[in-house]
């Protein structure tokens, strides 16, 4: 069974939520409603392509994934709609997917809003029912022109050192950063280094076995879906670490 996801900024207790799976039941469209985030930051689209990055393939090919970023304060010309990789997406045009699908990516549909609407279940659920009733895109919508894009920060290696930054915390502390294993293989497999975390505290080894560790350890691990995650065994790596979003997280050779 195809699922339907929702990433949002309208924080904890709002009723916009809510508000768009009442009227998705209401249309008749009995969909497993899952909410992957409600607490993205306002207008935080970064964030929300990483987050929707490291789940949106756990789901059932087919399903649709919302991203609802930036749509309560702010009114759009049109939304967009895309598949890509068999899933769906639909997102304001505020660049947010491009930074899932790349830069190269060209086929999205624009879902039209002439009268300039931020409630967002107005414009998507019609587009919701015509997907889960069969339809293809090009059924009945046009090719959106004007797609706003924006490259996704990527870590650097400059004068030896692979330099990448933390892109979102957990609720617990653990700090996620945008440096995948494949970045770190490139420049040092098999080669001794150091991640210089806090004036006292440096890391040199990245752990495949989280089993072992005491209260109050250190420790870094690749995710499932191949990022670096920085964390405290029962503490919070961000404020113990003072790891906040967007600060830079440096690997050097030792």
């Amino acid at each position: 069974m195809v699922a339907l996801t929702f990433l949002s900024d309208f924080g904890q207790g709002s009723h916009y939520t809510a508000s768009f799976e009442g009227a998705l039941y209401k249309a008749g469209l009995d969909l497993p409603f899952i909410e992957i985030n409600n607490q993205v930051d306002d207008n935080e689209i970064s964030e929300t392509a990483y987050l929707s990055n490291m789940v949106f393939e756990d789901f059932p090919k087919n399903s649709i994934h919302i991203l609802a970023i930036g749509t309560v304060a702010h009114a759009y010309d049109f939304h967009l709609v895309a598949k890509f990789k068999d899933h769906y997406f639909i997102a304001a045009n505020n660049a947010v997917l491009s930074l899932i699908f790349g830069m190269e990516y060209e086929l999205y549909y624009a879902i039209p809003n002439p009268s300039k609407k931020s409630n967002i279940h107005e414009l998507y659920i019609p587009i919701i029912q015509k997907i889960v009733y069969g339809n293809q895109l090009s059924d009945f919508l046009e090719p959106a022109q004007d797609v706003k894009k924006q490259t996704l920060l990527k870590p650097g290696f400059v004068d030896g050192e692979l330099i990448g930054s933390v892109l979102f915390i957990d609720n617990i502390g653990n700090v996620y950063t945008n440096i995948s294993r494949q970045d770190f293989n490139t420049f040092f497999k098999g080669i001794p280094f150091k991640i210089k975390l806090s004036r006292h505290h440096i890391l040199d080894e990245i752990s495949e076995n989280l089993l072992g560790f005491k209260p109050g350890d250190i420790y870094g691990y690749f995710s499932d879906h191949g990022f670096l995650v920085l964390a405290i065994r029962e503490d919070s790596a961000e404020k113990l670490l003072n790891l906040r979003k967007y600060k830079p997280i440096i690997i050097q050779k030792r």
